[in-house]
């Protein structure tokens, strides 16, 4: 064993051989874990390139012709060979981090951002900051956060927090659990109670970031549908509608004896008695003025709006739609439920492409169009429909001649000009069915409470990137087997394949006596 002085060259040597991959390895350490370059992990790395360039000198002093050595030139090789590979990896992770691509192979796109998500996000004008509590969030929270900053300019930041650990940060949000999630822009926040997902967070986004509120007046005193209560209410739709920013009133036009100045959309959703004469006239000096109205009217209801319609250039069929294709009785609907998977090219249904809306027991609109107004047929019946002369005996066949066959418009979008200058423009939406944006009617999973949310923001002139977002569903894949078939698989897994594995096993070996 070599025995080196205290002190000498290459006693000095082998202490900076030591001292040199130490300090490099602890300062990229340092620096890697902490996420922070500063003067601690810079330290330790220049003081082990500065002990490693010191040892490579004195190494040429203490051992003659160092450089000119075999193994100095292999160990060199080695050494910058493995520091290319690092280098070379580097880079391609910080282009990868800055350039990422992304490829969804899920059947519904479920970890790809709407169209809608992404105009928001590149539109954002001020930073958004979501502050999620709870430390042990979810992978796909993280995932999805992560989408939102990639698409937002750096407006976008995230950041899970220890409730426990920083307890007046929960309590300056009044957060009572963990999980919750506070969206924040400027001074105005928004809290999401359920779990993370695309189709409450963006609309939180846009509720933090908007500067003007739609308020929305349902009409009352003609039995209309309740904005509370059970599957025959719009409790649904009207929660959608509050997450995007929307105050929902009641208005009682003969108590009110006027619209309210600051209603931006006025909607009468199912009413089972007549609209009074003053109220008619009072909702079309609304529309005169430049409002905005959405009406769901039901076959065989007298509604007292028949003046209104014709000043607008339609007129009520007042005829069930019968579907003859027998697509809704496979999923358990009658024949008198509309499936629609078509949609005229609007604001309100642009995005929909073939999704399903489901309409029960709806009746066509009539059209004759008023001049210079610009009318969209939303939603359209099969080829295979006809409107029902005789709905109400029960026989539901079609007659050539007396019944109308489709495809038949189930609902119309109006936008009437007032004036140019300044510009001025009135707009009414008719769908001639109200149980479509009712709860129970929701439950079959189709895009009816797009079609409803969408039609009041448009009513209430929001912009088109700030319109409803449905979260995506999993389609259920699971294979679902009979008591029979599932003791066979048992029986085969557990008794017929280790016989056949060991009868193949003896057999072989028989062969080869």
């Amino acid at each position: 064993m070599k025995r080196f002085a205290l002190g000498s060259p290459a006693a000095v040597s082998t202490a900076l051989l030591w001292v040199a991959p130490l300090c490099l390895i602890a300062g990229a350490t340092a620096g890697i874990v902490s996420d922070r370059w500063d003067w601690v992990p810079l330290t330790l790395l220049s003081v082990g390139a500065g002990a490693l360039l010191l040892w490579l000198i004195l190494q040429s002093r203490v051992s003659g012709g160092f450089w000119g050595r075999r193994s100095t030139q292999m160990s060199t090789n080695a050494i910058l060979t493995v520091v290319a590979v690092i280098a070379l990896l580097g880079v391609v992770n910080v282009l990868g981090n800055r350039y990422s691509v992304d490829i969804d192979l899920t059947e519904n796109q479920s970890f790809t951002l709407a169209v809608e998500t992404r105009d928001v996000l590149q539109n954002l004008k001020e930073p958004v900051q979501v502050l999620v509590f709870d430390t042990n969030a979810a992978s796909r929270d993280r995932l999805l956060l992560e989408q939102y900053r990639r698409h937002a300019n750096n407006q976008f930041s995230f950041e899970f927090v220890d409730p426990q650990a920083q307890p007046s940060l929960a309590r300056e949000y009044n957060v009572t659990q963990v999980g919750q999630v506070i969206v924040k822009a400027g001074t105005k926040t928004q809290r999401i109670d359920e779990d993370l997902s695309e189709s409450n967070l963006t609309p939180a986004l846009i509720r933090v970031t908007s500067d003007r509120t739609v308020t929305a007046y349902f009409t009352t005193g003609h039995n209309e549908l309740p904005l509370t209560g059970g599957s025959a209410s719009l409790s649904e739709v009207a929660k959608l509608l509050e997450q995007r920013d929307v105050e929902l009133l009641p208005l009682n036009l003969l108590e009110k004896g006027k619209v309210p100045e600051d209603a931006n959309v006025i909607v009468v959703a199912g009413p089972r008695q007549p609209f009074l004469r003053l109220e008619e006239d009072l909702l079309k000096d609304y529309l005169n003025r430049g409002g905005s109205l959405l009406l769901m009217l039901d076959v065989d209801v007298n509604v007292g709006l028949a003046d209104l319609l014709k000043d607008w250039g339609l007129t009520l069929d007042n005829r069930w739609v019968i579907d003859g294709s027998g697509v809704g009785q496979q999923v358990g609907l009658g024949p008198d439920t509309i499936i629609v998977t078509t949609y005229g090219n609007h604001p309100i249904t642009q995005r929909f492409a073939q999704g399903p809306s489901v309409f029960p027991r709806a009746q066509a609109i009539r059209i004759e169009p008023v001049k210079d107004d610009d009318i969209v047929e939303l939603a359209l019946s099969g080829s295979q429909t006809w409107a029902e002369t005789d709905w109400q005996s029960g026989d539901l066949e079609f007659t050539e001649g007396v019944d109308t066959l489709g495809p038949l418009p189930l609902a119309v979008a109006i936008t009437r000009t007032l004036s140019e200058e300044p510009a001025k423009q009135a707009r009414l939406v008719v769908f001639g069915d109200s149980e479509f944006a009712t709860d129970g009617v929701i439950a079959y999973q189709g895009i009816n409470s797009d079609l409803f949310v969408n039609s009041v923001l448009w009513l209430g002139d929001r912009n088109q990137q700030e319109l409803s977002l449905r979260p995506r569903q999993t389609t259920n894949r699971r294979l679902q087997l009979n008591v029979a078939t599932s003791r066979w698989i048992e029986v085969s897994a557990v008794l017929l394949l280790p016989l056949l594995g060991f009868g193949l096993a003896v057999f072989l070996w028989w062969r080869r006596r």
